[in-house]
């Protein structure tokens, strides 16, 4: 099936050069999943979209335009399991970075089947690019994606770790890394830099839930390479292990396999 691609509620999939995502990656997406016909934590993605718009002071589309569009994008879909992707763009301009304040927002939806492949477990490199320290960007999931294009470019494993300025751990390019050390369960903050992605509040919630004690703050690859158990996620994967960073090798997965567990049960 080829992904159904809505523009402003209807079905196209042409954008003007002029448009502001086209010229400067100006808007922010989210990648949300159809499961069973239900739209998983769209709350938690609908909620992050507002921020990012507020903070790039993007004109608003109401949550109901929002809902109205990926409903009519999966009826012509046709899926019971699938990857929406919704992006907001600032809209149309002449050339240059400056823009109207009452410029018109552009919606697209993208409607597409889950892949049918997905590795059970991954294997890390840490990437070439890593992440610039800005706490006006920092968890935007804005359409700039650089840094993330740079860090897969060069890519010796399934994925691969993502460092800030400083050079301590923040994710990886396409979801939240996780650690377990003696029983606590450690990801790093991202204050600085990074995406907390909607299924990391829930997996912290989780954790907390089966009586792990939970820290989140500044994690070093010294860190991660001494822990227990190393696990990824995001909207789509959900939770996976890790089972090699670099050269070291993690054999431990009990802790991850019943978050993961835990988490597909939520859902």
């Amino acid at each position: 099936m080829k992904e159904v691609v809505l523009i402003n509620g209807k079905q196209q999939s042409q954008l003007s050069v002029f448009n502001r995502l086209t010229q400067f990656g100006d808007g922010l997406f989210e990648t949300c999943v159809v499961k069973n016909t239900q739209l998983l934590l769209w709350s938690a993605h609908f909620s992050r979209l507002e921020k990012g718009r507020e903070q790039l002071k993007i004109n608003r589309v109401s949550e109901q335009q929002w809902l109205k569009d990926i409903a009519k994008a999966l009826l012509i879909a046709k899926l019971e399991q699938a990857v929406v992707k919704v992006i907001l763009s600032r809209g149309q301009s002449v050339r240059g970075y400056g823009f109207e304040v009452d410029i018109e927002p552009t919606r697209l939806i993208i409607v597409s089947k889950m892949p049918d492949k997905m590795p059970s477990e991954y294997t890390l490199s840490v990437c070439n690019s890593g992440y610039a320290n800005n706490q006006l960007l920092s968890n935007i999931k804005h359409c700039n994606r650089l840094e993330q294009i740079l860090a897969r470019s060069n890519l010796h494993a399934d994925e691969c770790i993502m460092l800030d300025d400083d050079g301590c751990v923040v994710s990886v390019t396409q979801g939240n890394i996780f650690a377990i050390k003696s029983g606590v369960l450690l990801t790093p903050s991202l204050e600085k830099c990074g995406i907390a992605g909607t299924r990391r509040a829930v997996i912290l919630k989780i954790a907390t839930a089966l009586g792990l004690q939970v820290k989140v703050g500044i994690l070093t690859l010294q860190t991660l390479n001494n822990c227990d158990e190393v696990f990824i996620s995001n909207s789509i994967i959900g939770i996976k292990s890790v089972t090699v960073i670099n050269e070291k090798r993690f054999n431990q997965h009990t802790i991850t396999q019943q978050l993961a567990q835990a988490l597909e049960e939520k859902l």
